[in-house]
């Protein structure tokens, strides 16, 4: 029976698989690089490079503190002078 590692993230606990489907990078380069001696938010928030190429900077979703939960400005505070229509 394989054995089941847990990381501390942010106050919960994770397997290596959930922490690969919440940043987006594959569950083998998170073992690599916590083998490695990367610590987790280092192992989650790094692209790869395949990630790179594609644009890709993080897919760090469902997870407090990074933004997500904070609401949207509903209404731009863009204001335009005469001066710079001319």
């Amino acid at each position: 029976m394989p054995r089941i590692f847990l990381h501390e993230f942010r106050g919960s606990r994770y397997t290596t698989s959930e922490l690969a489907e919440m940043s987006g990078v594959p569950a083998g380069v998170l073992r690599g690089r916590l083998a490695q001696g990367w610590n987790i938010e280092q192992a989650m928030t790094v692209p790869t490079i395949q990630q790179r190429r594609r644009g890709v900077v993080s897919n760090l979703i469902a997870i407090d503190e990074t933004g997500r939960s904070s609401s949207a400005q509903e209404t731009t505070n863009i204001s335009f002078s005469e001066e710079a229509n001319q």
